[in-house]
Protein backbone atom coordinates (compact mmCIF):
# COMPACT_ATOMS: atom_id res chain seq x y z
CA UNK A 1 0.00 0.00 0.00
CA UNK A 2 1.45 3.31 -0.91
CA UNK A 3 2.57 5.31 2.28
CA UNK A 4 1.19 9.02 2.99
CA UNK A 5 2.82 12.11 2.24
CA UNK A 6 1.90 15.83 2.92
CA UNK A 7 1.68 18.09 0.41
CA UNK A 8 4.38 21.18 0.60
CA UNK A 9 3.24 23.82 -1.32
CA UNK A 10 -0.58 24.00 0.10
CA UNK A 11 -0.22 26.75 2.08
CA UNK A 12 1.77 28.77 -0.03
CA UNK A 13 -0.93 28.71 -2.87
CA UNK A 14 -3.98 29.19 -0.47
CA UNK A 15 -1.75 32.81 0.96
CA UNK A 16 -1.57 33.87 -2.83
CA UNK A 17 -5.19 33.56 -3.04
CA UNK A 18 -5.92 35.52 -0.51
CA UNK A 19 -3.54 38.34 -1.21
CA UNK A 20 -4.45 38.90 -4.41
CA UNK A 21 -7.98 38.31 -3.91
CA UNK A 22 -8.89 36.27 -6.36
CA UNK A 23 -12.54 35.05 -6.25
CA UNK A 24 -13.52 31.96 -8.43
CA UNK A 25 -17.34 30.36 -8.83
CA UNK A 26 -16.97 26.97 -8.00
CA UNK A 27 -19.01 24.33 -9.89
CA UNK A 28 -19.52 21.01 -8.73
CA UNK A 29 -20.92 17.94 -10.14
CA UNK A 30 -23.53 17.19 -7.60
CA UNK A 31 -25.76 17.07 -9.83
CA UNK A 32 -27.37 19.55 -7.97
CA UNK A 33 -29.10 22.62 -10.16
CA UNK A 34 -28.11 24.87 -7.71
CA UNK A 35 -24.78 24.00 -7.61
CA UNK A 36 -22.60 27.24 -7.68
CA UNK A 37 -21.36 28.67 -4.39
CA UNK A 38 -22.75 32.00 -4.11
CA UNK A 39 -23.72 34.30 -0.85
CA UNK A 40 -22.01 32.17 1.41
CA UNK A 41 -24.37 29.64 0.96
CA UNK A 42 -23.18 26.21 0.38
CA UNK A 43 -26.62 24.40 -1.80
CA UNK A 44 -27.98 21.58 0.25
CA UNK A 45 -27.16 17.90 -1.08
CA UNK A 46 -29.65 16.95 -3.38
CA UNK A 47 -32.18 14.09 -1.52
CA UNK A 48 -33.12 11.51 -3.23
CA UNK A 49 -34.73 8.38 -2.60
CA UNK A 50 -31.35 6.29 -1.06
CA UNK A 51 -31.87 6.42 2.68
CA UNK A 52 -30.18 9.69 3.33
CA UNK A 53 -31.84 12.88 4.48
CA UNK A 54 -29.91 15.99 3.64
CA UNK A 55 -29.38 19.25 5.36
CA UNK A 56 -27.08 22.63 5.20
CA UNK A 57 -23.78 22.31 6.39
CA UNK A 58 -24.66 25.03 9.79
CA UNK A 59 -27.92 23.10 10.83
CA UNK A 60 -24.90 20.59 12.02
CA UNK A 61 -22.79 22.42 13.08
CA UNK A 62 -20.14 23.02 10.43
CA UNK A 63 -18.71 26.44 9.40
CA UNK A 64 -19.41 26.96 5.44
CA UNK A 65 -16.84 29.41 4.89
CA UNK A 66 -14.36 26.47 5.43
CA UNK A 67 -15.34 24.12 3.56
CA UNK A 68 -15.95 27.09 0.50
CA UNK A 69 -12.14 27.86 1.06
CA UNK A 70 -11.31 24.50 0.34
CA UNK A 71 -12.89 24.39 -3.01
CA UNK A 72 -11.29 27.21 -3.41
CA UNK A 73 -8.25 25.60 -2.57
CA UNK A 74 -8.96 22.53 -4.81
CA UNK A 75 -10.08 24.46 -7.88
CA UNK A 76 -6.15 26.02 -8.07
CA UNK A 77 -4.40 23.05 -6.91
CA UNK A 78 -6.11 20.96 -9.98
CA UNK A 79 -3.51 18.14 -9.64
CA UNK A 80 -5.30 16.93 -6.59
CA UNK A 81 -6.25 13.66 -8.19
CA UNK A 82 -9.46 13.75 -5.55
CA UNK A 83 -12.64 12.25 -7.14
CA UNK A 84 -15.18 12.91 -4.05
CA UNK A 85 -15.65 14.21 -1.20
CA UNK A 86 -18.67 12.95 1.32
CA UNK A 87 -19.25 14.78 4.90
CA UNK A 88 -21.84 12.92 7.13
CA UNK A 89 -22.80 14.89 10.55
CA UNK A 90 -25.72 14.17 12.98
CA UNK A 91 -27.41 11.55 10.79
CA UNK A 92 -27.31 14.29 7.52
CA UNK A 93 -25.87 14.22 4.37
CA UNK A 94 -24.66 18.04 4.62
CA UNK A 95 -21.58 18.07 1.52
CA UNK A 96 -21.52 16.59 -1.11
CA UNK A 97 -18.60 17.40 -4.29
CA UNK A 98 -17.47 15.07 -6.79
CA UNK A 99 -14.37 16.16 -9.31
CA UNK A 100 -12.52 15.68 -12.57
CA UNK A 101 -9.99 12.46 -13.04
CA UNK A 102 -9.50 9.19 -14.88
CA UNK A 103 -12.02 6.54 -14.96
CA UNK A 104 -10.14 3.28 -13.97
CA UNK A 105 -11.70 -0.22 -13.51
CA UNK A 106 -9.19 -2.62 -12.82
CA UNK A 107 -6.12 -0.81 -13.32
CA UNK A 108 -7.59 -0.55 -16.99
CA UNK A 109 -8.19 3.17 -18.07
CA UNK A 110 -11.73 3.29 -19.25
CA UNK A 111 -11.33 5.96 -21.72
CA UNK A 112 -14.19 8.32 -19.44
CA UNK A 113 -12.98 11.11 -17.58
CA UNK A 114 -15.01 12.81 -14.53
CA UNK A 115 -17.05 11.56 -11.54
CA UNK A 116 -20.59 12.39 -10.11
CA UNK A 117 -23.07 10.49 -7.63
CA UNK A 118 -24.04 7.37 -9.69
CA UNK A 119 -20.28 6.51 -9.99
CA UNK A 120 -19.04 3.32 -8.33
CA UNK A 121 -15.27 3.96 -7.08
CA UNK A 122 -12.89 1.01 -6.66
CA UNK A 123 -11.90 1.23 -2.62
CA UNK A 124 -9.20 -0.60 -3.14
CA UNK A 125 -7.79 -1.87 0.30
CA UNK A 126 -10.81 -0.21 2.25
CA UNK A 127 -12.19 -3.18 1.02
CA UNK A 128 -11.08 -4.97 4.27
CA UNK A 129 -12.68 -3.52 6.86
CA UNK A 130 -15.93 -4.61 4.86
CA UNK A 131 -14.84 -7.95 5.07
CA UNK A 132 -13.77 -7.60 8.72
CA UNK A 133 -17.66 -6.31 9.37
CA UNK A 134 -18.68 -9.65 7.54
CA UNK A 135 -16.65 -11.52 10.34
CA UNK A 136 -18.34 -10.08 12.51
CA UNK A 137 -21.92 -10.79 10.97
CA UNK A 138 -20.65 -14.39 10.68
CA UNK A 139 -20.04 -14.88 14.34
CA UNK A 140 -23.44 -12.80 15.29
CA UNK A 141 -25.10 -15.42 13.44
CA UNK A 142 -23.38 -18.68 14.14
CA UNK A 143 -21.58 -19.64 11.71
CA UNK A 144 -18.19 -18.65 13.42
CA UNK A 145 -18.13 -19.62 17.22
CA UNK A 146 -14.99 -17.17 17.73
CA UNK A 147 -11.87 -15.40 16.67
CA UNK A 148 -10.25 -18.31 18.40
CA UNK A 149 -10.66 -20.77 16.45
CA UNK A 150 -8.06 -22.46 14.57
CA UNK A 151 -7.88 -21.22 10.64
CA UNK A 152 -7.20 -24.85 9.35
CA UNK A 153 -9.90 -26.23 11.03
CA UNK A 154 -12.58 -24.57 8.67
CA UNK A 155 -10.15 -26.43 5.80
CA UNK A 156 -9.99 -29.72 6.55
CA UNK A 157 -9.17 -31.07 3.07
CA UNK A 158 -5.44 -28.81 3.37
CA UNK A 159 -4.15 -30.89 6.24
CA UNK A 160 -1.79 -32.07 4.26
CA UNK A 161 -0.06 -28.24 4.83
CA UNK A 162 0.44 -28.86 8.37
CA UNK A 163 2.92 -31.65 7.96
CA UNK A 164 5.76 -29.62 7.01
CA UNK A 165 5.12 -26.56 9.27
CA UNK A 166 3.09 -27.57 12.00
CA UNK A 167 3.07 -24.21 13.74
CA UNK A 168 0.18 -23.62 11.18
CA UNK A 169 -2.48 -24.96 13.36
CA UNK A 170 -1.66 -22.32 15.63
CA UNK A 171 -3.00 -19.76 13.40
CA UNK A 172 -6.40 -18.01 14.32
CA UNK A 173 -8.84 -15.67 13.46
CA UNK A 174 -7.49 -12.92 14.83
CA UNK A 175 -3.94 -13.05 13.77
CA UNK A 176 -5.77 -12.93 10.23
CA UNK A 177 -7.67 -9.73 11.61
CA UNK A 178 -4.81 -8.07 12.90
CA UNK A 179 -2.26 -8.76 10.37
CA UNK A 180 0.07 -10.85 12.62
CA UNK A 181 -0.14 -14.35 11.24
CA UNK A 182 2.99 -14.27 10.33
CA UNK A 183 2.74 -15.39 6.86
CA UNK A 184 5.06 -15.19 4.27
CA UNK A 185 3.60 -12.78 1.63
CA UNK A 186 4.94 -10.36 -0.54
CA UNK A 187 2.95 -8.44 -3.47
CA UNK A 188 4.94 -5.02 -3.56
CA UNK A 189 8.60 -6.04 -4.41
CA UNK A 190 7.21 -7.13 -7.85
CA UNK A 191 4.40 -5.65 -10.79
CA UNK A 192 1.92 -7.20 -10.45
CA UNK A 193 2.47 -8.65 -13.50
CA UNK A 194 5.27 -10.77 -12.48
CA UNK A 195 4.84 -14.49 -11.46
CA UNK A 196 7.00 -13.59 -8.08
CA UNK A 197 4.44 -11.07 -6.81
CA UNK A 198 2.03 -13.04 -4.72
CA UNK A 199 -1.08 -11.15 -5.66
CA UNK A 200 -0.28 -12.22 -9.39
CA UNK A 201 -0.18 -16.25 -7.79
CA UNK A 202 -3.39 -15.46 -6.34
CA UNK A 203 -5.19 -14.81 -9.17
CA UNK A 204 -3.30 -17.47 -10.95
CA UNK A 205 -3.49 -20.38 -8.73
CA UNK A 206 -6.80 -23.04 -9.54
CA UNK A 207 -7.50 -22.64 -5.59
CA UNK A 208 -6.02 -19.66 -4.20
CA UNK A 209 -6.88 -20.43 -0.67
CA UNK A 210 -4.46 -23.58 -0.88
CA UNK A 211 -2.02 -21.10 -2.17
CA UNK A 212 -2.23 -18.64 0.71
CA UNK A 213 -2.26 -21.65 2.93
CA UNK A 214 0.80 -22.98 1.27
CA UNK A 215 3.21 -20.34 2.54
CA UNK A 216 5.29 -20.52 4.89
CA UNK A 217 4.97 -18.95 8.57
CA UNK A 218 8.61 -16.86 9.10
CA UNK A 219 6.88 -15.28 12.51
CA UNK A 220 5.09 -17.00 15.56
CA UNK A 221 1.43 -15.81 14.85
CA UNK A 222 0.40 -12.89 17.28
CA UNK A 223 4.05 -11.20 17.88
CA UNK A 224 4.28 -8.88 14.73
CA UNK A 225 2.41 -6.46 12.59
CA UNK A 226 2.62 -7.13 8.57
CA UNK A 227 0.12 -5.99 6.02
CA UNK A 228 -0.51 -8.33 4.34
CA UNK A 229 -3.27 -8.90 1.41
CA UNK A 230 -3.36 -13.09 2.09
CA UNK A 231 -4.53 -12.31 5.97
CA UNK A 232 -8.11 -11.15 4.20
CA UNK A 233 -8.42 -13.52 1.31
CA UNK A 234 -8.18 -15.82 4.36
CA UNK A 235 -10.71 -14.70 6.01
CA UNK A 236 -13.40 -13.77 3.52
CA UNK A 237 -12.63 -18.14 2.97
CA UNK A 238 -13.69 -18.89 6.40
CA UNK A 239 -16.93 -16.69 6.14
CA UNK A 240 -17.53 -18.10 2.84
CA UNK A 241 -16.80 -21.98 3.69
CA UNK A 242 -19.18 -21.37 7.26
CA UNK A 243 -22.00 -19.87 5.60
CA UNK A 244 -22.33 -22.08 2.77
CA UNK A 245 -22.90 -18.78 0.79
CA UNK A 246 -20.69 -17.20 -1.49
CA UNK A 247 -18.90 -14.19 0.20
CA UNK A 248 -20.44 -11.58 -2.54
CA UNK A 249 -24.16 -13.33 -1.59
CA UNK A 250 -23.78 -13.48 2.25
CA UNK A 251 -22.52 -9.81 1.97
CA UNK A 252 -25.58 -9.09 -0.02
CA UNK A 253 -27.85 -10.58 1.98
CA UNK A 254 -26.13 -9.75 5.63
CA UNK A 255 -25.06 -6.04 4.64
CA UNK A 256 -25.83 -4.35 1.33
CA UNK A 257 -29.57 -5.07 1.33
CA UNK A 258 -29.87 -3.87 4.73
CA UNK A 259 -28.14 -0.98 3.98
CA UNK A 260 -30.11 -0.23 0.90
CA UNK A 261 -26.85 -0.63 -1.38
CA UNK A 262 -27.75 -1.91 -4.39
CA UNK A 263 -24.73 -0.72 -6.96
CA UNK A 264 -21.48 -2.85 -6.50
CA UNK A 265 -19.63 -5.22 -7.49
CA UNK A 266 -16.67 -7.29 -6.65
CA UNK A 267 -13.67 -8.80 -8.04
CA UNK A 268 -13.15 -12.51 -8.20
CA UNK A 269 -10.68 -15.28 -7.90
CA UNK A 270 -10.50 -18.70 -9.49
CA UNK A 271 -12.29 -21.55 -8.07
CA UNK A 272 -15.28 -19.79 -6.35
CA UNK A 273 -13.60 -17.21 -4.29
CA UNK A 274 -14.09 -13.63 -3.96
CA UNK A 275 -11.11 -11.40 -3.57
CA UNK A 276 -12.01 -9.75 -0.49
CA UNK A 277 -8.78 -7.29 0.50
CA UNK A 278 -9.08 -5.15 -2.02
CA UNK A 279 -11.29 -3.53 -5.19
CA UNK A 280 -14.80 -3.72 -3.88
CA UNK A 281 -16.49 -0.97 -6.17
CA UNK A 282 -19.24 0.98 -4.41
CA UNK A 283 -20.60 4.91 -4.56
CA UNK A 284 -19.56 7.61 -2.33
CA UNK A 285 -22.87 7.67 -1.10
CA UNK A 286 -23.53 4.39 0.17
CA UNK A 287 -19.23 4.30 1.42
CA UNK A 288 -20.97 7.05 3.77
CA UNK A 289 -24.12 4.36 4.64
CA UNK A 290 -20.96 2.14 6.04
CA UNK A 291 -19.31 4.40 7.98
CA UNK A 292 -22.65 5.57 9.33
CA UNK A 293 -23.51 1.85 10.24
CA UNK A 294 -20.92 1.65 12.01
CA UNK A 295 -20.61 5.25 13.79
CA UNK A 296 -24.58 4.19 15.02
CA UNK A 297 -23.13 0.82 16.37
CA UNK A 298 -23.73 -1.49 13.89
CA UNK A 299 -27.79 0.40 13.60
CA UNK A 300 -29.57 1.15 10.37
CA UNK A 301 -32.73 2.19 10.23
CA UNK A 302 -33.60 0.70 13.91
CA UNK A 303 -32.12 -2.60 12.40
CA UNK A 304 -28.90 -4.44 14.51
CA UNK A 305 -26.79 -5.41 11.85
CA UNK A 306 -23.69 -6.23 13.53
CA UNK A 307 -23.92 -6.18 17.11
CA UNK A 308 -22.38 -3.34 19.39
CA UNK A 309 -19.73 -5.42 21.15
CA UNK A 310 -18.28 -6.39 17.51
CA UNK A 311 -17.97 -2.63 16.61
CA UNK A 312 -16.37 -2.16 20.16
CA UNK A 313 -13.81 -4.65 19.19
CA UNK A 314 -13.10 -3.82 15.99
CA UNK A 315 -11.77 -0.30 16.08
CA UNK A 316 -9.72 -1.17 19.79
CA UNK A 317 -6.23 -0.50 18.69
CA UNK A 318 -4.40 -3.91 18.46
CA UNK A 319 -1.26 -3.18 17.00
CA UNK A 320 1.03 -0.18 16.51
CA UNK A 321 2.22 0.43 12.43
CA UNK A 322 5.87 1.20 11.59
CA UNK A 323 7.44 4.24 13.25
CA UNK A 324 7.42 6.09 9.86
CA UNK A 325 3.78 5.17 9.14
CA UNK A 326 0.91 8.21 9.83
CA UNK A 327 -1.34 5.89 11.10
CA UNK A 328 -1.52 5.50 14.81
CA UNK A 329 -2.47 1.83 14.81
CA UNK A 330 -4.60 -1.03 13.79
CA UNK A 331 -7.65 -2.85 14.87
CA UNK A 332 -9.47 -5.42 13.06
CA UNK A 333 -8.71 -4.34 9.36
CA UNK A 334 -9.84 -0.64 10.65
CA UNK A 335 -6.90 1.72 11.09
CA UNK A 336 -6.98 4.31 13.98
CA UNK A 337 -5.97 8.02 14.21
CA UNK A 338 -6.04 11.11 16.26
CA UNK A 339 -5.85 14.32 14.97
CA UNK A 340 -4.92 17.07 16.63
CA UNK A 341 -6.23 21.11 15.40
CA UNK A 342 -5.79 23.36 18.18
CA UNK A 343 -6.39 22.27 21.42
CA UNK A 344 -8.79 19.95 19.88
CA UNK A 345 -8.14 16.23 19.51
CA UNK A 346 -10.34 14.26 17.44
CA UNK A 347 -9.59 10.42 17.65
CA UNK A 348 -11.08 8.51 14.29
CA UNK A 349 -11.13 5.28 13.03
CA UNK A 350 -10.89 4.30 9.26
CA UNK A 351 -10.93 2.38 6.14
CA UNK A 352 -8.47 2.84 3.73
CA UNK A 353 -7.47 2.37 0.18
CA UNK A 354 -4.72 2.98 -1.93
CA UNK A 355 -5.03 5.98 -4.37
CA UNK A 356 -7.14 7.88 -1.74
CA UNK A 357 -9.95 5.86 -0.85
CA UNK A 358 -11.02 6.52 2.98
CA UNK A 359 -14.33 5.96 5.23
CA UNK A 360 -13.21 8.13 8.58
CA UNK A 361 -15.66 7.80 11.20
CA UNK A 362 -15.27 10.80 14.14
CA UNK A 363 -17.26 8.92 16.87
CA UNK A 364 -17.26 12.46 19.43
CA UNK A 365 -18.16 14.43 15.91
CA UNK A 366 -21.27 12.21 14.93
CA UNK A 367 -18.98 12.91 11.46
CA UNK A 368 -18.50 10.73 8.83
CA UNK A 369 -15.84 11.70 6.01
CA UNK A 370 -15.92 10.18 2.81
CA UNK A 371 -12.88 10.38 0.26
CA UNK A 372 -12.33 8.45 -3.38
CA UNK A 373 -9.07 9.46 -5.17
CA UNK A 374 -6.39 8.66 -7.96
CA UNK A 375 -3.72 9.07 -6.37
CA UNK A 376 -2.13 6.14 -7.11
CA UNK A 377 1.20 7.57 -7.29
CA UNK A 378 1.64 10.84 -6.64
CA UNK A 379 1.15 12.66 -2.54
CA UNK A 380 -2.18 12.34 -0.99
CA UNK A 381 -3.80 15.14 0.01
CA UNK A 382 -6.91 14.40 2.18
CA UNK A 383 -4.96 14.54 5.52
CA UNK A 384 -3.82 18.47 4.34
CA UNK A 385 -7.68 18.49 4.09
CA UNK A 386 -9.08 17.25 7.18
CA UNK A 387 -6.79 19.05 8.92
CA UNK A 388 -7.06 22.11 7.55
CA UNK A 389 -10.59 22.61 6.43
CA UNK A 390 -12.69 19.81 7.21
CA UNK A 391 -12.37 19.23 10.77
CA UNK A 392 -12.12 23.38 11.73
CA UNK A 393 -15.54 23.64 10.10
CA UNK A 394 -16.44 21.76 13.14
CA UNK A 395 -17.90 24.74 15.57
Amino acid sequence: MKRYHKTTYRDTLYRLLLTFGIIYILTSCNDNPNDSIDNNIYPIPEQIDDGWETASLASVGLRESALRDMLVYLSVYTDHNIHSIVVVRNNKLVFEEYFQGDKFNLGQYTGETGFDRNDTHNLCSATKSFTSALVGIAIDNGFIQSLDQKVFDFFPEYADLLISVPEKQNLTLKHLLTMSSGIEWDDETYYYNDPRNDLYQLFTASDPIRYILSKDIIVTPGTVFEYRNGNTNLLGAVVQKSSGQRLDNFAQHYLFDKLGITELEWQMLPNNNVFCSGDLRLRPRDMAKFGKFFLDKGIWEQEQIISEDWINESVQPRFSPPPDWWEDGYGYQWWLKTFHIGLNNYESYFAQGWGGQFIFVFFELNMVVVFTGGNYFDLLPNLDILDHYILRAVY
